[in-house]
């Protein structure tokens, strides 16, 4: 049995959807970071996004948009540098009833 990768390996579709957001998380020594990224992707459960610095794997990050208001809470999977920024996966941890209408737009919209 051949196992899947990357795009293959995906449960769900992914649309494309960009986005200007802002990610806030707090790093393992407590400190509170803020940084402004772009949303690139989105699907039910995740995305995935881009920005100036790293964030740790298994991070909880938290992302807010003007135009999309709170897309909800999420738990980094992957963070990989390309070129001068990095490309980083999101998971969707938890329904966030106020993220959910930002969720349904960007959806909506990237369909």
């Amino acid at each position: 049995m051949a196992l899947l990768r990357g795009r293959q390996a995906r449960r769900e579709e992914r649309y494309p959807f960009t986005c200007a957001l802002q990610i806030s998380w707090q790093r393992a020594g407590g400190d509170a970071c803020v940084v402004r990224g772009t949303c690139r992707e989105v699907s039910l459960h995740g995305a995935r996004v881009e920005c100036s610095e790293p964030i740790e794997v298994r991070s909880n990050v938290y992302l807010n948009t003007v135009s999309h208001g709170l897309i909800g809470n999420a738990t980094v999977r992957y963070c990989r540098r390309q070129g001068m920024k990095y490309v980083i996966g999101l998971q969707f941890t938890s329904v966030v009833r106020l993220a959910e209408e930002g969720k349904r737009q960007a959806l909506s919209e990237g369909q």
